[in-house]
């Protein structure tokens, strides 16, 4: 995604004080501009307020109940953003420590449509992350945004590593991205693929 020159992280936590970026996002700070919007900020105002002052395209990172705010604001913009990169979306009812995977498929079937909308504007949505539960998470969904393997997620996303639309076959993309798809969502795949 070579044409990214910001990113708008939509964040379901309280903003950090004084609003700063995190320490493990300073890498991505250096080469774009890096807008992070805690749930206590009104997201909507400083979306608008940044998109209007771009010049180049940007990427929007969100995390948990912040995956719909960030399809909302997309939808709504002019300006579509060339990504939408998620991180555990649909976890907001999960109790502390279950794991976030199934919760992130079922939101991501349940969003096909207006995610197909989105990808005909030119805007990619990604799952970049999805907590599985077990000894391979250290942290309970939804994974903190300032979390390493958050933060490689969005440079693998921004770098342009593989993404669904790459693979030419469904369970060649499960493999890459540690799912094993269900009728339904390979049926989805293959949909996309074929448009």
């Amino acid at each position: 995604m070579d044409d990214v020159s910001a990113i708008v992280v939509l964040d379901p936590e309280v903003s950090a004080p004084h609003s700063e970026v995190p320490a493990s996002w300073l890498s991505l700070a250096a080469d774009h501009e890096v807008v992070w919007i805690g749930s206590d900020q009104d997201a909507a105002a400083r979306w608008d307020a940044l998109v209007a002052g771009l010049d180049g395209g940007y990427a929007v990172v969100a995390g948990g109940a912040e995956a719909e705010a960030a399809l909302d604001l997309a939808e709504r913009t002019d300006l579509a953003p060339s990504a939408v990169l998620l991180v555990d979306p649909g976890t907001e009812a999960l109790p502390p420590g279950a794991p976030a995977l199934s919760a992130a498929e079922e939101w991501m079937r349940r969003t096909a449509e207006r995610r197909g909308a989105l990808h005909d504007r030119g805007t990619e949505v990604r799952l970049i992350s999805a907590s599985v539960g077990g000894s391979a998470d250290r942290v309970a969904a939804p994974l903190p945004l300032g979390h390493p393997d958050v933060v490689a997620a969005v440079e693998n996303a921004l770098a342009g590593a593989e993404s669904a639309e790459d693979f030419d076959d469904p369970e060649d993309f499960a493999d890459a991205a540690g799912v094993d798809p269900t009728p339904e969502q390979v049926d989805e795949y293959r949909h996309q693929v074929e448009r």
